[in-house]
Parts: structure tokens; sequence; C-alpha cells
């Protein structure tokens, strides 16, 4: 039986609804997919230099920047490892996307990497502190007096930065930059103030190279005191931790890349705008032993400072040019740092 017009109206009208509903079908995982938050994943080591990560995270700088740059909703996570070889395997296999880590990783990954598909920039500087050596042993004054009964703790034997500081004393002192190696052990550094805590004889280390607050702990364990400084054996300030992503992270998301470079420089900024929320952020994220009032004076260390800016970059890589850490030559400090840090006055 023919069909009438209204018939074939209806039919027409069917298939429209009908292709429009196979359309929103098709369509929908698109939309839930755009809609799903973004994950970012940093990892770090404890401790008063970190503090910008936990405030673009727990403090929640880097959604506010993500926000303005028109992104949804960002999860962010930062876990915390013992030393710069997980933090460096954890970069290279993509487990996370962003590192804060100390110059020398900065500077041995850029020289493995660098011109490849996995090439690892820093973002941004985060800030320049002071490493102490201590020692419990009451007949150690100097690093000349280190014996083979000792055992010095750093977060990672010959490439943490610890470690390097120590070569660096006795490049000075001897011309022989790898002199102590051998009495070097990796440890964590609250894992190293514990094994200080059983006392001399009995602890199985007798010094540690140790960063806030690590280092006002340590220094309060009986008989400990202080054997070299970083400031004095680095002659100045020195750039101490960044932040580093591979060119894979930076690709993947160039605008997302670009708001954590905000959210960085942000929370660099508020770190030394406000030390008492920064002192009780730095309680809550990284669950610190010491109370709000004792991180806050922490935070007025005078040899310490969050900054963006990069300092004497290329004097530190001179340096592992010459005891073989390195092989490529730096020859201007932006080189190894990604676009979000060429806007800072840098050296």
């Amino acid at each position: 039986m023919p069909r009438s017009k209204g018939d074939r109206r209806l039919d027409r009208r069917h298939a429209i609804v009908t292709m429009a509903g196979g359309v929103s079908l098709v369509a929908a995982p698109a939309i839930v997919r755009a809609q799903a938050p973004l994950a970012v994943n940093f990892v770090q080591q404890r401790g008063l230099m970190y503090l910008p990560v936990d405030m673009m995270v727990t403090g929640g700088v880097l959604q506010q920047e993500a926000s303005k740059l028109g992104l949804g909703k960002v999860e962010a996570t930062a876990r915390a490892l013992s030393g710069p070889a997980a933090i460096t395997d954890a970069l290279l296999s993509g487990s996370a996307q962003y590192g804060a880590a100390a110059l020398p990783s900065l500077l041995t990954l850029w020289d493995k990497t660098h011109g490849t598909p996995n090439e690892v920039r820093a973002v941004g500087t985060m800030s320049n502190g002071a490493m102490v050596l201590y020692t419990i042993n009451p007949n150690v004054k100097t690093i000349a007096d280190f014996t083979e009964k000792d055992r010095i703790a750093v977060p990672s034997v010959r490439i943490s930065f610890n470690a390097m500081m120590l070569e660096m004393a006795a490049e000075k002192l001897w011309n022989d930059p790898h002199r102590l190696d051998h009495l070097t052990v990796g440890l964590g550094h609250a894992d190293a103030v514990a094994a200080l805590s059983a006392g001399y004889g009995t602890a199985t280390i007798t010094a540690h190279i140790a960063v806030q607050p690590f280092t006002d702990r340590g220094l309060k364990l009986p008989g400990a005191h202080v054997v070299a400084d970083s400031r004095e054996v680095f002659g100045g300030p020195l750039t101490q931790v960044s932040l580093l992503a591979t060119k894979q992270t930076r690709d993947k998301n160039p605008t997302l890349f670009k708001a954590v470079g905000n959210a960085l420089e942000a929370s660099i900024k508020m770190c030394s705008a406000d030390k008492d929320a920064a002192a009780v952020l730095w309680k809550k994220a990284q669950n610190a032993s010491e109370s709000i009032d004792e991180l806050r004076a922490l935070l007025d260390d005078p040899g310490f400072e969050f900054t963006s800016q990069p300092h004497r970059i290329a004097y530190f890589a001179a340096f592992l040019n010459r005891i073989g850490s390195m092989k490529s030559k730096v020859g201007d400090w932006k080189e190894l740092f990604w676009e979000t840090a060429y806007g800072q006055q840098g050296d």
C-alpha cells in the first residue's frame, strides 16, 4: 500500500532523530573524555627546598593557573622518593611527568638526553639553599680527618648534589674529587638522622650531608657538629633545586605545560611573600615532625631563598666536566631550560 506524504514525513523525521541519536551516542565518549580530569604527577624528595611543588599541588596553585588558561579540573599528586636516582627513573619511564631535582640531576640528564625525543630540561628553578656536612665523630673537625672507619650518608652515591659537594671540597683540598667517594653511603635524609641517633660508636654511619629541616634535626643529636657548608665549598649561592620535565611531557599538552610553568613561578612568590602560610602548608603537605613555629624559623634561614632565577649553572657544569660526570659543554644556561624560564635573569 503506498505511503502517504504524512507517513513519509514521519519516516524522515524518525530517520533524522535516529541519526542525531546515533551521532550523540558516538560523540558521548569523546565528550566524557574531554571532561575527564587532567592527571599530573610530580615526584620529589622531602624538605624545605621542595615546598613550591607542595604549594602547586596541596595549595591548589596549579589548578588556579590551569583554569586561567581554560583547562578543566587537574588532578595533581606529589610523591616523595628517597633520592635523585628514583626521581630520574620516574621521569624517564613516564611514571611521573615532573620531577623536582637538584642541579647535578638536571645537568647529567640533559647531557644524556639532549637532542632525543626524551630530552630532559628544567621548567624553572625553585630554590637555593645550604647543604651541611655534620658528624657525630668527635675526632672529625675537617674533611681531612675522616678515616676508613667513617661513613657519610648522602641521598645517592656519586650522583646526588650532596655527594658532589663532598667531591668539590675534596678537589679543592687534594686536587682529587673522588678521594672520599668510597666513604659515602646512599641513605635518605630522614633515615640518616635516624641512623645517627644511635650515637657514636653504635651508629652504622658517622656523618650526613643534609638539607633543611634534616640539618636542624641532625645537629640536635648528641655530639653533632658542622664540618663543612656548601656555601663555603661552592663560593656563593648556587641553584639547588629545579623542576624537570621531558620533551614528551612538554609536547603532549603545551597548554598544561605552560600552566605548570606559571604555577611554579606563582608558588615561589607565594612561599616567599607569606612565610607563615608557607610553614602551615609545609607541615600539612610533608607531615613534618617540627612545629609550625620551628618550620617558620627555618624559612628565615639567611642562606636560603625560593627563586626563579638560575644561579651559576655554567660554573657547576664546568666542575662536572672536570670530574668526568658530564661530557657536553654548556654555553648558555638556557640550553638546559624550557621556554617557561627564558624570561628570567640567569647565569
